[in-house]
């Protein structure tokens, strides 16, 4: 719980420095710094115990400046360096664009279908989301072969199943009576 408290301080940071017009452009930054940072083999090197700080703060730069990273995100990246937060990039990352998405009055949703949905599908459900969400839906979809038909919808830590299983239980509760 911590962890997430002391990302969510970093986000909320490079949120307040940002103008509007950078906050998105900031993220997608962000993210592509704590991809390669994730990566196995380069997040066990900079997290070596021997590694100094210093060493481990320049690898940082190096890697802030051969991705192409904008001069706030690099010092960005200095400063959770220098307080030993390399390993929380992913956490700050997801807080960051949380912060971002309340911002800018969206929220992300997980849409699960049984087959691939066209293209018409996602839309309508997204609609109904929005709808039910009043803010702007961004949605990640996933195909799941175990559902028989329909679609679950993860929005906001909630769940709303129309799967064809959570249908037919339901039908079967109207017809028990």
């Amino acid at each position: 719980m911590k962890g997430a408290r002391v990302a969510r301080r970093y986000a909320r940071a490079l949120l307040e420095v940002a103008e509007r017009s950078q906050v998105e452009a900031w993220g997608a930054e962000l993210e592509k710094l704590t991809r390669m940072v994730e990566a196995p083999e380069i997040l066990t090197r900079l997290l070596s115990p021997e590694m100094s700080p210093e060493a481990r703060q320049e690898a940082l730069a190096k890697i802030a400046e051969r991705l192409g990273l904008s001069f706030p995100l690099r010092s960005f990246a200095m400063v959770v360096a220098r307080h030993g937060r390399i390993a929380e990039f992913p956490a700050i990352a997801d807080a960051y664009r949380d912060l971002v998405d309340d911002l800018l009055g969206r929220t992300r949703a997980t849409l699960t279908f049984a087959t691939q949905p066209s293209e018409e599908a996602v839309k309508r459900v997204v609609a109904g989301l929005e709808a039910l969400a009043g803010k702007k839906v961004i949605a990640t979809v996933k195909v799941d072969n175990a559902l028989l038909g329909g679609v679950t919808a993860e929005i906001g830590g909630k769940i709303y199943d129309g799967s064809l299983a959570a249908q037919l239980e339901e039908a079967g509760r109207r017809l028990a009576g």
